[in-house]
């Protein structure tokens, strides 16, 4: 007799016209998704989840070595294949029509595994470091590509073979090499299949054309191919704190994954220390220039009234008061998500831009000054004299230390509308702040030589926490995508809005941290994993299936909203403390002679 989840996979793929239905599916697994059970196999932490295409069986990868082969929506096991790795399984993808599989491992090599002999077919050990994630191409699942801790993504054929070459020079199939990075993740986009997403060590997020890039050896340098790059506006602005800190062993957040939504236009990134971001992957706004905005020149013209009116629906004005109650009682980050639920709707509202910008700017999370600068921008590009969205400027600038532009704006802000500290409380206050920071010797920050040309976000995703283990993943879900998800460090899942970037649901997933969750491609099925020896499917229910001992110990963050502003708040706090996991690891590395205790300082963050 078949199962539930079985049925709805014949109806998806065979009858399902979508639509209203996919929908209805997506309401139907907020208000049900529970545990259905958990696949037990492993002898070690799971580290890398893959459902095949049609999504009916689903690969794991774990410290046991061992790779398994599931039919999760029959809970069995198919297949136990030992790969014979040396070290930890950080990827696995099928390949050759899902017969085989590629594991990437801790010990720097990929091998090519048969399904049906749970064999090794080959071992290639052309990376000096260890092998963090692997991909093949939408188009042509023959063809692997490898990124490496050693800071290249290496390419392979499985139908031509490959033999390393025992010279120093090393393998000629080096696609892609970074200087002084780790290559953290790699994906290729789903509908253009020549370009491929990098994440690494570092802050920036690459995407690259292969059909500009040739295979070389590890010794040289192949950059000709990088098309774009995309980095958090407010990470191109250091402030003398964070780079004092940089100059010791935390060198700043890492891009721990990255991966295309299945439109290819979209690009999602999870950093280690920091936040999830969204890319425009081809129009996204570039990166805002201070160096320019301080040059520009400033017109002292009188203000004129605004033309610029914002009337909302009933539904609209509703939320917006509920943002606006939040603030007066000190509640910002519930103000700021209101504030973002009416922005998705009124994009174009200076009164809403203005309230966010200043939401942000008292919530003073990593990212939220930029983020209420970039509001202030908007905000004067709608309406160019608009009071309100030039004091948010100004505030912004002075919240993320650029004291010196601060106090310019200042002055042309008291010519602009006829403004006085004498008279204005407020504008004393800021007045005040900036010339105090600029006698007391506070510099403003240095801008990165970096960022030009640096996509910026479209999205940002908050409340998560993602500071020990450099493998977590964030992923689109739902029949339009119109979901994020992701793991964190605080025992939970999260999903969030994908256009608001409200935190929706919280789960708890692990009795530790959640590093993968893996969405099944046709069906409201959900793997993951994390420091537990298991994978989890999670599913709707109409009812919660009797568990034993696998049920979960604690109740699943659903309707508890306290519970949920709770969390994110303490998250938020874990990720303020720059807890030093990059350090730990860096350490760990040397003890196993991957890098050069001597080179800490100059190396990137292998979080």
């Amino acid at each position: 007799m078949k199962s539930h989840l079985n049925a709805l996979y014949e109806r998806q793929l065979k009858n399902w016209d979508g639509g209203a239905s996919k929908r209805a599916w997506a309401d139907y697994f907020f208000n049900k998704l529970n545990l259905e059970t958990t696949l037990k196999c492993h002898g070690g932490c799971v580290n890398c989840l893959q459902w095949c295409k049609a999504g009916r069986y689903l690969l794991s990868g774990s410290d046991d070595k061992n790779v398994c082969l599931w039919e999760p929506l029959e809970h069995k096991l198919l297949a136990r294949i030992p790969s014979h790795h040396g070290e930890n399984i950080f990827s696995v993808k099928f390949v050759n029509k899902e017969k085989q599989v590629i594991s990437g491992a801790g010990d720097g090599e990929v091998r090519h595994l048969d399904i049906a002999s749970t064999s090794v077919l080959s071992a290639w050990r052309c990376h000096r470091h260890r092998v963090k994630r692997c991909c093949t191409l939408e188009d042509d699942d023959n063809l692997v590509i490898s990124s490496s801790e050693d800071g290249t993504a290496r390419q392979f054929d499985i139908r031509e073979g490959h033999t390393c070459s025992s010279t120093d020079s090393g393998c000629s199939n080096t696609l892609i090499r970074l200087a002084n990075c780790s290559i953290k993740s790699i994906n290729s986009n789903p509908m253009r299949t020549h370009l491929l997403c990098v994440g690494a060590s570092d802050d920036i997020a690459r995407v690259y054309d292969r059909r500009y890039l040739s295979l070389t050896h590890a010794g040289g340098s192949n950059s000709t191919g990088e098309l774009y790059r995309y980095l958090p506006g407010h990470l191109a602005y250091p402030t003398v704190d964070e780079q004092e800190e940089e100059n010791r062993f935390y060198t700043g957040p890492s891009i721990t994954w990255c991966t295309f939504d299945p439109t290819g236009n979209f690009l999602l990134c999870n950093m280690g220390g920091e936040q999830i971001y969204l890319y425009d992957v081809k129009d996204g706004e570039k990166v805002v220039n201070l160096e320019i905005m301080s040059s520009e020149a400033v017109e002292d013209q009188q203000t004129i009234s605004s033309t610029q009116t914002d009337e909302f629906d009933t539904k609209t004005a509703a939320i917006k008061e509920e943002g606006n109650r939040h603030y007066n009682v000190s509640d910002f980050q519930r103000a700021v998500t209101a504030y973002s639920k009416c922005l998705a709707l009124y994009p174009n509202s200076v009164v809403l831009l203005n309230n966010r910008a200043q939401a942000y700017l008292k919530r003073g999370w990593k990212g939220d000054h930029y983020a209420a600068l970039r509001d202030s921008i908007v905000a004067l590009s709608l309406d160019p004299n608009n009071e309100k969205a030039h004091f948010r400027q100004i505030q912004s600038l002075h919240a993320m230390k650029y004291n010196k532009l601060a106090k310019t704006k200042l002055k042309t802000f008291q010519n602009k509308f006829s403004r006085t500290p004498a008279t204005d409380p407020a504008l004393k206050t800021l007045w005040d702040n900036v010339s105090s920071a600029i006698e007391n010797g506070q510099k403003d920050p240095q801008s990165r030589t970096d960022i030009l040309d640096c996509v910026d976000y479209t999205r940002r995703y908050t409340g998560h926490c993602n500071c020990k283990t450099d493998i977590k993943e964030a992923n689109f879900f739902g029949p339009d995508q119109e979901y994020i998800m992701a793991g964190s460090d605080d025992k939970h899942f999260f999903f969030w809005d994908r256009h608001t970037s409200q935190v929706l649901k919280v789960y708890k997933g692990d009795h530790s941290l959640v590093n993968c969750v893996q969405p099944n491609p046709h069906l409201p099925v959900i793997a993951t994993s994390g420091l537990e020896k298991v994978v989890k499917l999670w599913s709707p229910q109409s009812h919660i299936p009797d568990l034993g001992e696998d049920a979960p110990r604690e109740p699943l963050m659903n309707d508890d909203e306290m519970s949920l502003w709770e969390i994110v708040m303490k998250n938020q706090a874990m990720m303020d403390s720059r807890e030093p996991f990059p350090t730990f690891a860096m350490i760990q590395n040397a003890m196993l002679g991957m890098l050069d205790p001597d080179s800490f300082q100059n190396s990137c963050n292998p979080s």
